[in-house]
């Protein structure tokens, strides 16, 4: 057998258990390390694409989206990128 089934990521089985574990994507999250994105900014990243999937319908999941947009663009979304989420991915939903 020449091909590993499983790919060298260069994680520790920690680090690869707390993804598969914790994350709310572990497919998309496992893709970002394997394409060398670190992993607290692929955790960020992965929370935020997680959030945006469907429409925050409390105001807690509001405020979820809020703190992990600022968490991963470094600013405070406004109402405009809201509107424009909504235009672009909810809305056809």
């Amino acid at each position: 057998m020449t091909d590993s089934p499983i790919e060298a990521l260069d994680l520790l089985d920690t680090d690869y258990a707390d993804i598969l574990g914790n994350s709310s994507l572990a497919s998309f999250e496992l893709q970002l390390v394997k394409f060398g994105v670190d992993l607290a900014s692929a955790r960020t990243n992965t929370n935020l694409i997680a959030l945006m999937q469907h429409k925050p319908e409390t105001q807690e999941e509001w405020e979820s989206l809020t703190a992990a947009w600022e968490e991963a663009c470094g600013y405070k979304p406004s109402d405009e990128h809201f509107q424009l989420l909504s235009q672009l991915i909810w809305d056809d939903r």
